[in-house]
């Protein structure tokens, strides 16, 4: 079935680049004739010179017309203006006919030396003038549409009707069929090529907008007959008398003939009507399941996630799925008929029309059918990155490109995470092991010593041994609570509750007020005793812990009056958490090291394990909420700022 339907499609195509060459070659063969005068062929065959020279000069310009626009559907401004002048000649002729007037166009570039068919030298029939306007006035519209159209069907079908009921009157002896008035007749050739010309504009293009060539040639066959038959039957209720004469006189049987075109008539109307029937029976079975697909397809592609997006040859959309909306934030309305460009960062966008114009030329695909990853441009203005594959369709009538886009702007953001979160266990794993290592190796050694001053009885040099041993394990704890801590951080499950800002605050100064040096400390907090906040307690006293310890441990011991300020208010829907020190603060040049793992920026000031400000960040984080630092003309400022409810934990 497959097989055939390729066979059938070959052969309209083979059929349709037929037609315009026909019509030139007759034409050519006609202008030819005109121009030799060559007098043996005017004697033996003098309908050859039925068709006149003005009609021969049309066929060719039209033949031309036809497969530029109808056909290849380029060059449409040489089909425009060869319909144009084909167009103006027979209307010209119309004019002449109807109004008795003479433009010159009938020795229009010769000089008739021959009269058949017509009042006038040279003078082409009304009724090939009519076909001839029809025609160009079809193809004009086809060069400006670039498509079929029902209105051209319907000009294609007009000029079929007239050229075929004119061949088949010469089939069956019907004078009236190619007679619109007394010396004005449709020679045989000019008939052919418009039935040819009039069936290439019903058919060519028919399938791409749902009609069925074979009920349209029904159909046309039918119209084409009854055309014939009603023309046939007034002509014998006018000249009833003067038929039978005719006739009689040529030895003709008159009951004969009306007996043959009742026969024939009977003939090709059962041939058709079953012809039709089995053909719309067909389709119907066709139709419906190409809807049935159609829907299917159409199902898939509006629910998809993936945006798909198809673009004609120049660029232009011309169709999207609903899931572009979401991903580039336009309406489809907006998409549609614009260029795809519109869709593409810079400078991308500058160079897509070049792109296809290359492509066009060379025929070598950058993207064409190999997915990448690229980026795009939303409504706002805002790029984002894309994975894009396109594939190349080619129609009857013109090449489209689909393409498939999906947003992967998520994707990206975890692989960054996880990235970043490689790094950080690497860099975690490598200090921890060092971190762990080093004091329990400086503790084994002490240890030695101290083995050795006991064996010795030197008692008395023992007790700093036992002091720094005391110190290393100090360490150690810190350092493994410090792990403890912040592997709480990240998987510690809680509910919320109401937390009382102000007293968690005094609650963690009594606590932590056995620090080294936190007694000279002069401590104001400004916080409202009402003020409370929503939030998982766990996590909101780690955040105050690292936030109170370190402004203590990082006091400058060199000034006599240090102090430290606590402030909490609500700004703007957001909790603003604010802890204000005198202290040693940050060198210029080392605020980005603050939130990083291990980072100790005064080592020698107090021992710790430089997890504290990244425990406090990523506690933070987990509450949905930002931590900064600001340098102060004397110390340090730490702002932690959270939503009033936690919409971004994880």
């Amino acid at each position: 079935m497959e097989a055939f339907s390729l066979r059938y499609e070959h052969f309209w195509k083979v059929a349709a680049h037929s037609i315009g060459w026909v019509c030139i070659v007759i034409g050519g063969a006609v202008l030819l004739a005109w121009w030799l005068r060559p007098e043996a062929l005017a004697l033996s065959m003098p309908m050859v010179y039925a068709m006149k020279f003005n009609t021969a000069l049309c066929f060719v310009a039209i033949g031309f017309a036809f497969n530029l626009a109808v056909i290849n559907g380029r060059q449409a401004a040489v089909a425009l203006a060869l319909s144009a002048f084909t167009g103006s000649i027979a209307v010209a002729n119309l004019l002449q006919h109807m109004f008795a007037i003479d433009f010159g166009i009938d020795r229009l570039l010769h000089e008739p030396f021959i009269t058949i068919g017509t009042d006038s030298p040279g003078r082409m029939t009304p009724n090939a003038a009519v076909c001839l306007a029809l025609v160009s006035a079809a193809i004009i519209l086809t060069a400006v549409m670039r498509r079929n159209s029902v209105a051209r069907v319907i000009l294609g079908l007009i000029v079929f009707v007239i050229a075929g009921s004119a061949l088949l009157g010469y089939a069956i002896g019907v004078e009236s069929s190619r007679n619109w008035r007394p010396l004005a007749q449709m020679p045989l050739h000019t008939a052919f090529c418009f039935s040819l010309l009039g069936s290439g504009l019903i058919f060519i293009g028919a399938r791409e907008r749902g009609y069925p060539r074979s009920t349209i040639a029904a159909a046309l066959g039918a119209l084409t007959y009854l055309l014939l038959v009603l023309l046939a039957y007034m002509e014998m209720l006018s000249q009833d008398t003067k038929l039978s004469e005719l006739l009689q006189a040529s030895g003709a049987n008159p009951r004969s003939t009306l007996l043959g075109i009742v026969l024939l008539s009977g003939a090709l109307y059962a041939g058709m009507i079953i012809y039709g029937f089995r053909s719309a029976q067909k389709y119907r079975d066709v139709a419906s399941q190409l809807r049935e697909s159609e829907k299917r397809l159409a199902a898939i592609i509006e629910t998809a996630v993936d945006g798909f997006i198809t673009i004609d040859d120049r660029g232009t959309v011309i169709a999207v799925n609903p899931a572009c909306e979401k991903i580039f934030g336009y309406r489809t309305a907006e998409i549609l008929q614009k260029n795809v460009k519109m869709l593409m960062p810079a400078p991308y966008r500058a160079a897509h029309d070049q792109y296809l114009e290359t492509y066009k030329a060379t025929r070598r695909a950058g993207i064409i059918g190999v997915g990448r990853e690229v980026e795009g441009r939303r409504k706002d203005g805002s790029v984002f990155p894309l994975d894009l594959s396109v594939a190349k369709v080619e129609l009857d009538n013109q090449v489209i490109y689909s393409g498939i886009v999906r947003d992967i702007s998520e994707r990206k953001k975890y692989e960054k995470d996880l990235l970043e979160a490689n790094a950080e266990l690497e860099e975690f794993s490598y200090r921890t092991s060092h971190d762990l290592r080093s004091p329990i190796a400086s503790s084994l050694g002490l240890l030695s010593i101290a083995r050795d001053m006991i064996e010795t009885n030197a008692t008395e040099e023992l007790k700093p041994v036992l002091g720094r041993i005391e110190t290393s394990f100090r360490k150690l704890d810190h350092l493994i609570q410090n792990i403890i801590s912040l592997t709480r951080t990240k998987a510690m499950e809680e509910t919320e509750s109401r937390i009382p800002i102000a007293h968690v605050v005094r609650e963690t100064l009594d606590r932590l007020y056995y620090m080294e040096n936190a007694g000279r400390l002069r401590i104001d907090i400004a916080i409202d005793d009402d003020l409370t906040i929503l939030r998982k307690a766990s996590r909101f006293q780690i955040i105050i812990d690292n936030l109170l310890s370190n402004a203590i441990k990082y006091q400058d011991p060199a000034k006599a009056d240090p102090e430290i300020r606590i402030g909490a208010a609500i700004d703007d829907g957001n909790l603003v958490l604010t802890v204000a020190d005198n202290g040693l603060g940050v060198e210029p040049g080392s605020e980005h090291l603050l939130f990083q793992m291990f980072k100790r920026l005064h080592p020698q000031h107090s021992f710790g394990s430089g997890l504290g400000l990244y425990i406090l960040k990523k506690s933070v984080e987990q509450l949905g909420g930002t931590v900064s630092y600001n340098r102060l003309q004397e110390g340090s400022l730490f702002t932690v700022t959270l939503p009033e409810r936690n919409h971004h934990a994880h």
